[in-house]
C-alpha cells in the first residue's frame, strides 16, 4: 500500500510539472502576442495543445490510484488527511506545491487570454476602418449564391 501512496505523490509532482510547463507558455505566448509573432504563437499553441493532451494519461492514472487508496470522493486539500503519519507532512508539502502552481498558472493563462483578447480587438477596429466586413458568426459562413445544378451532388444513390 505504501507504494501506492508513493505512486500518487510522483503523479502530483508530475502535474504540478505540466502546469509549470503550461505557466511558461502562457508567458511565452504572452510575449509573442505583444511582439505580434503569429509563427511563434502557432508553435505556442501546439506545444500547449500536446501538454493538454498528456493530462488524459495523467488523469486516468490519478482517478486509478485514488480508486486503490480508497479515497475517490476526497477533495485534493484533504488528501493528506488519509496518508499513513509518516507520509502526512510530504503529502501536504506536495498538495500545497501543486496548488500553487495551479495558482500561478492561471494567472498567467488569465493574463494570455486578456491580451490575445486585446489584440483580437485591435484586429476587428483595422478591419472596420478599413472598410472590411467581419463574418458575423464564428467558422464557415455558406455562399449567398446557389451553385449550379451540373455542380451538384446526389447521394440518394
Amino acid at each position: 500500500m505504501a507504494d501506492q501512496y508513493r505512486s500518487y505523490l510522483d503523479l502530483l509532482e508530475a502535474l504540478r510539472e505540466k502546469l509549470a510547463e503550461l505557466s511558461d507558455l502562457a508567458r511565452l505566448k504572452t510575449a509573442v502576442v505583444r511582439n505580434d509573432d503569429l509563427l511563434a504563437l502557432d508553435e505556442v499553441l501546439r506545444q500547449e495543445q500536446a501538454i493538454t493532451l498528456s493530462f488524459r494519461g495523467l488523469d486516468q492514472k490519478r482517478e486509478k490510484l485514488l480508486g486503490e487508496l480508497g479515497a475517490s470522493d476526497l477533495p485534493l486539500a484533504s488528501l493528506p488527511d488519509c496518508y499513513p503519519a509518516a507520509m502526512q507532512a510530504e503529502a501536504r508539502q506536495v498538495v500545497a506545491a501543486l496548488q500553487e502552481q495551479f495558482r500561478a498558472y492561471r494567472t498567467e493563462a488569465d493574463a494570455a487570454r486578456s491580451t490575445l483578447e486585446g489584440h483580437l480587438h485591435e484586429v476587428e477596429k483595422i478591419l472596420e476602418e478599413a472598410g472590411a466586413t467581419p463574418p458575423s458568426g464564428p467558422g464557415y459562413t455558406p455562399p449567398e449564391t446557389e451553385p449550379p445544378p451540373n455542380m451538384k451532388t446526389d447521394f440518394r444513390a
